[in-house]
């Protein structure tokens, strides 16, 4: 029988050797590329087809979301108007000093209120309809806000819109340097006007606005909410010199087709109280004044800004540096003026870092991208794109959303760099929320309808949830297959077709009509077979996504 060794003996050469084959193992398994967020093969058709069409028209495209089912008016039961909407947001206004009222951390809500009460203590609790031409993006959209709620309607002014020969304001709220063209609105002779200051100027009387509206708060003595109905027109904004009569039915709808382009699948990214959102859009547009309603009803904290057209990146290294705020994690922006200075930002973070490594580091990422995987936790984000983030200050981002098309090879530096979800939506003047957007994990590099020699702009998505579109274009052209023309509209984000320029609209009456929503009657003058002409020429692509 033999005796085992009662002591074991190990050398240093197999201590060793077996710290490194731990090591190795660790680092394997903390360094491995994460699951695919998305399939890697072709996502499919992003667009249910009607089965009927008229002649020189395409079918009706829908998002494919839906199934076929018409999107709800609501995203809740107990939200019919804006007043709804507010009560039941918690969303703070970040930024530091904003605008007239805001100073930093102030909770939306509250400050709409008191504003609310201010303004009627010096307009007056009776009907009437303001005209609002403000400069400052926060200031713009708290008293739009305050408005809304009250029996004095905001008539908004969109920036560079033409104003509207016919409206007769019984009051004018207008930024001291918007004084020329507030002269120009009809008024009324005993029309009153509120000066909120400008650029590095203060009103002490708009501040007291604010002051006053608390203290009527305070001792119970402010007029209460005005209740409304869904149908009544909430606010009206005059975009490209058409006023739009917008109802809060069209607000609440508005939110249905933001909560479209945040998926639940494979986890939730809807907005949270957590979240900061920081928007480049002029609330005083349909498109800005959606999204941050969109915000407020998600209870997201809200940033306003604004970026000249000629900015670099140097002024949005100085707007992202703002200490007052904490880094965004949702970004909103038009590609026009935003995406150039944030390329070259990102660019220029990388200077210092060898062209080897940056080679290495993009390649990695894009073979990553090209199986579907978004990541934020690879090698080449801790030897890169981590730093690159912190020192361009986004590095909290979770999701960009660019409105315009971009180029496809800018937004695959996007979301290497960045690594999170690069969307490009399309907006209208008319609409309250994007016309068409793209799917958040819809990483395909999708080739033009039109073939190489085309431009290398990427698509725009497919239509958003509770938007109809078709395309209007040559018959022989579509029998070809190629679907292609102008852009025709149908949604109820849009205000009745009997206050719209009859010039814009389109019937298409031979086809089956849309049921009428509950509690409502389809008629001649306001039925769901009137189309918005768009303008825009587009092209729709075999995978359900339009090219412009």
């Amino acid at each position: 029988m033999v005796e085992l060794p009662t002591a074991l003996h190990v050398d240093t050469t197999s201590i060793i050797l077996g710290s490194l084959v731990v090591i190795l193992f660790a680092v394997g398994i903390s360094l491995r590329p994460p699951p695919p967020q998305a399939h890697p093969f072709l996502l499919g058709r992003q667009s249910t087809i009607a089965r009927t069409r008229l002649p020189s028209e395409s079918p009706v495209y829908s998002n494919s979301n839906t199934g076929g089912v018409r999107a709800p008016l609501r995203p809740e039961k107990r939200v019919r108007t804006a007043k709804d909407i507010l009560e039941l947001s918690q969303t703070c206004l970040e930024g530091g000093e904003r605008g007239t009222w805001i100073k930093g951390g102030e909770k939306l809500v509250e400050v709409v209120q008191a504003l609310r009460a201010g303004l009627l203590s010096t307009l007056g609790n009776t009907p009437g309809l303001v005209a609002v031409l403000v400069e400052d993006p926060t200031d713009a959209l708290l008293v739009t806000l305050a408005l809304a709620l009250s029996p004095q309607k905001p008539l908004v002014i969109s920036p560079g819109s033409n104003l509207p020969e016919t409206a007769q304001v019984t009051a004018i709220i207008q930024s001291s340097t918007l004084f020329a063209a507030a002269q120009s609105i009809s008024h009324t002779p005993d029309a009153k006007w509120i000066s909120l200051g400008g650029a590095g100027e203060k009103s002490e009387a708009a501040e007291d606005l604010l002051v006053t509206g608390r203290a009527l708060i305070a001792n119970n003595e402010a007029p209460p909410p005005t209740e409304a109905e869904p149908s009544d027109v909430a606010l009206t904004i005059v975009s490209e010199g058409v006023p739009l009569s917008i109802t809060h039915l069209n607000l609440t709808a508005s939110l249905i087709s933001w909560a479209s382009l945040f998926p639940a699948s494979p986890k939730s990214t809807r907005p949270t109280l957590s979240d900061s959102l920081l928007s480049f859009h002029h609330p005083s547009t349909p498109y800005g004044f959606g999204l941050a309603l969109f915000a407020i009803f998600t209870s997201a904290s809200l940033l306003l800004v604004s970026l000249p057209d000629s900015a670099t990146h140097d002024d949005l290294q100085a707007l992202l540096s703002t200490r007052s705020a904490q880094p965004p994690s949702l970004i909103f922006a038009p590609s026009s003026t935003f995406s150039e200075p944030l390329y070259k930002l990102l660019l220029s973070k990388m200077l210092g870092d060898s062209a080897i490594i940056i080679r290495q580091a993009r390649n990695g990422k894009l073979r990553l991208l090209r199986e579907g995987v978004l990541a934020t936790k690879t090698i080449w984000d801790q030897i890169l794109f981590q730093g690159v983030k912190k020192e361009s200050r986004v590095h909290r981002v979770r999701a960009l959303f660019l409105e315009g098309p971009v180029e496809q090879s800018r937004l695959e530096t996007f979301r290497t760099t960045l690594g999170v979800p690069t969307v490009s939506t399309l907006a209208h003047a008319f609409l309250l929320s994007p016309l068409a957007a793209g799917m958040m994990w819809d990483v395909q590099r999708l080739p033009h309808p039109q073939g190489a020699s085309a431009k290398s702009l990427g698509p725009v998505g497919p239509p958003v949830t509770g938007i109809d579109i078709k395309l209007r274009g040559d018959e022989a052209e579509i029998l070809k297959g190629t679907i292609k023309g102008e852009l025709l509209v149908r949604t109820p984000l849009l205000p009745p077709p009997s206050t719209l320029p009859p010039s814009l609209l389109l019937n298409d009456s031979p086809l089956p009509q849309l049921p009428a929503y509950p509690g409502a009657s389809s008629t001649i003058e306001d039925n769901s077979g009137k189309w918005l002409r768009t303008g825009i020429t587009a092209e729709m692509g075999k995978e359900g996504v339009l090219w412009l």
